[in-house]
């Protein structure tokens, strides 16, 4: 815009017409323009402190501002796989120079001025030069007096006193680097339309300039060396075109094309209007919201006249009076002579107010700085204003692509400064915080193979290798969790079926006990008939019988059939006992010329189990009838039976106990018959 053109035109002659009158009036620059437009700014550098006056006192602007500059900022991605450099970078930018925090100040430059002005601070030490034998001294570390813009001091190595000779010395340390932004205010900008080359000059404030001029110690020591130059010579400050990155919003071009328009330019005259609305709220509220209530005497009918009758003074003093007594008690009732008349004055202020050509004018505002209402009045939702949240979308999209390349600015020039591998650094996409199906159709893809987690995690804001790391701790914490559950679960079923165990044994102990006591003892009727052999019998014999007598039976088995865990406890005896005795044995049957098979002798194998399983440990003893029980039921009934006439004190008799008869016993031949 041109403002020059604006400002001469604004006095040239036309009037307009007030009271009926042609000759006087309020100059206007054209009869098209109102009268808010007589109070637009000449000049851009007036156009930003009005800006800057709105911003800090205008809730509507300020909330726009505030949400455009903030809303759009998302984290920063680091495009290596170099850890060590990644970790680097992120300590510069989010510890150091606290980029996330800078964004969003710089975003209040764009959007309140149109502009924003950024450079790189580098650490440095001022450092004072002696003249005569150029001793070098840090400026922190002489003793010198500041006058008429140079440092005087005496040199401790030759001992001059006059004036050093300063300069800066720039340190390569990562921890003094600083983002500056530069007050529009005070930069003066000059572009040549032949080459498209911009110069910035900063004018330095009127406080800097004071304090520099006093010599105040802690801005001489660390203000640049060319700021005290510059203004010793009375000169601006050229900006370095590498040490400059101008951040600004597009522009017509015209005269003031080195600046980025406002966002507040175009609703200025607006903004005017609408406080002229809130004056005239204001002096509503004053004066006709609390009303005015008037009391005087009233004629009780067409004849009587009560300013003529009754003394006025001394009707006020009583009305006052009964007004003070129903204030101290309202439940008091004053009785009068005369009835009261009352007027109320004022106190239709609600119905003068301005409530909706307010509203009206404040969604204006609103819109002609280009944000949807709902932004700043709620209501923005992504199902019922597609459009309005896409277009919003968009402009911060493009928002943030300036911030990108301002961001690979930086890392460019401090990689340069500081010799680090410099890297690309981007933002996290930005998205509607409620674009739920987006999230939903990624979650999709992802489910079909289409794109992998770091994608689907990256979307929502969430770091892989965090989640990664997460995961593997949570399931390394389950397992062990898990694992000790199922011991403990182990344990207790264990000790459970141990228990149930020995009662089991007591109860068969019991049941063994009761049978045996119901048998007949010997000599006893019914002992033969039951096989209990009478005492002073001999048992029979199975070798040097008489040819064609027949056996006796014994109680043997097959040894294919002498259960597992007899061949089991044969294993665990002692080596002794082992070679000794062994727990089977072998005998040969033969019947009238017959062939017979070999046998074990039963009753001699469970005695040397049960004597054997007597010395072991309870757990042990348990699980070895236990198994005993499920392969061999009948064996286990005779092992438990002579276990527990061990345990009782019985010494049950043998086999091996008993010797074999030296001589048959006297037979009768069929002569002897009696029939």
């Amino acid at each position: 815009m041109n403002y020059g053109a604006v400002g001469a035109t604004r006095f040239a002659g036309t009037k307009g017409r007030i009271n009926g009158s042609f000759t006087k009036g309020i100059n206007y620059p054209s009869p098209f323009f109102d009268i808010g437009h007589t109070y637009m700014p000449t000049t851009v550098k007036q156009m930003f402190q009005w800006c800057r006056y709105y911003f800090l006192v205008h809730p509507l602007i300020n909330s726009v501002v505030f949400k455009l500059s903030l809303y759009p900022i998302t984290d920063l991605v680091y495009n290596t796989d170099n850890k060590h450099l990644k970790n680097r970078w992120r300590e510069m930018l989010e510890e150091n120079l606290r980029y996330r925090c800078f964004m969003g100040e710089l975003g209040l430059d764009f959007y309140t001025y149109g502009n924003g002005l950024v450079s790189i601070f580098y650490p440095f030490k001022k450092k004072l030069k002696c003249t005569s034998c150029g001793e070098i001294r840090s400026v922190k570390d002489a003793t010198y007096y500041y006058r008429n813009y140079q440092f005087h001091w005496q040199c401790p190595k030759c001992g001059h006193h006059g004036p050093a000779k300063v300069f800066d010395e720039y340190i390569r340390s990562p921890k003094g680097i600083r983002l500056l932004r530069w007050n529009p205010e005070d930069v003066e900008i000059t572009y040549n339309d032949t080459n498209g080359k911009y110069t910035y000059y900063y004018n330095i404030p009127v406080q800097l300039k004071n304090d520099i001029i006093m010599g105040k110690k802690s801005v001489v020591e660390e203000v640049p060396q060319v700021f005290i130059e510059a203004l010793k010579r009375r000169k601006a400050v050229i900006f370095s075109q590498e040490n400059l990155y101008h951040f600004r919003r597009p522009t017509l071009a015209g005269k003031d094309r080195g600046w980025g328009i406002p966002l507040l330019l175009p609703v200025l005259k607006d903004t005017y209007y609408l406080q002229i609305l809130k004056k005239s709220q204001e002096a509503i509220a004053l004066e006709h919201i609390v009303p005015l209530r008037v009391l005087y005497p009233q004629a009780a009918s067409a004849t009587s006249d009560p300013f003529t009758t009754i003394n006025l003074e001394d009707w006020k003093d009583q009305i006052s009076e009964e007004i003070q007594r129903w204030r101290f008690d309202n439940n008091y009732i004053p009785i009068l002579p005369l009835p009261i008349g009352n007027q109320t004055i004022g106190g239709d202020g609600r119905a003068l107010m301005l409530t909706q050509e307010v509203r009206f004018w404040s969604e204006q505002i609103v819109m002609g700085m280009g944000v949807p209402v709902e932004l700043v009045f709620g209501g923005l939702s992504f199902t019922g204003s597609n459009v309005s949240l896409r277009m919003l979308e968009n402009t911060f999209i493009g928002y943030l692509t300036d911030h990108v390349h301002l961001l690979n600015w930086v890392v460019r020039n401090i990689s340069s400064y500081l010799d680090w591998d410099p890297l690309r650094v981007h933002f996290k996409p930005f998205k509607m915080a409620d674009d739920l199906q987006r999230k939903a159709y990624n979650f999709q893809l992802n489910q079909a193979g289409k794109i992998s987690d770091d994608t689907l995690l990256n979307d929502s804001d969430f770091d892989p290798e965090r989640e990664d790391e997460l995961i593997k701790q949570e399931t390394d914490r389950r397992a062990e969790a898990q694992k000790k559950a199922q011991l403990a679960q182990a344990e207790i079923q264990g000790e459970s079926q141990m228990i149930m165990m020995r009662y089991q044994l007591k109860a068969q102990a019991e049941q063994q006990q009761m049978m045996m006591s119901q048998q007949p003892a010997p000599g006893e009727p019914g002992a033969e008939a039951e096989g209990v052999q009478p005492e002073g019998m001999s048992s029979p014999v199975t070798e040097g019988q008489a040819a064609g007598a027949a056996p006796l039976p014994q109680q043997t088995m097959p040894p294919q059939a002498v259960p597992p865990i007899a061949e089991q406890a044969r294993a665990e005896l002692p080596p002794a006992v082992s070679a000794a005795e062994s727990p089977l044995r072998m005998a040969q049957q033969s019947e009238g010329g017959e062939g017979g098979g070999q046998n074990v002798d039963l009753l001699a194998q469970a005695q040397r189990i049960a004597q054997y399983l007597l010395q072991l440990d309870e757990n042990s003893r348990t699980m070895a009838l236990m198994n005993m029980r499920q392969q061999n039921p009948e064996f286990y009934q005779v092992v438990l039976g002579l276990m527990q006439n061990m345990m009782s004190g019985g010494r049950p008799e043998t086999s091996a106990a008993k010797p074999l008869p030296e001589q048959q016993a006297p037979q009768r031949g069929p002569e002897s018959a009696i029939v």
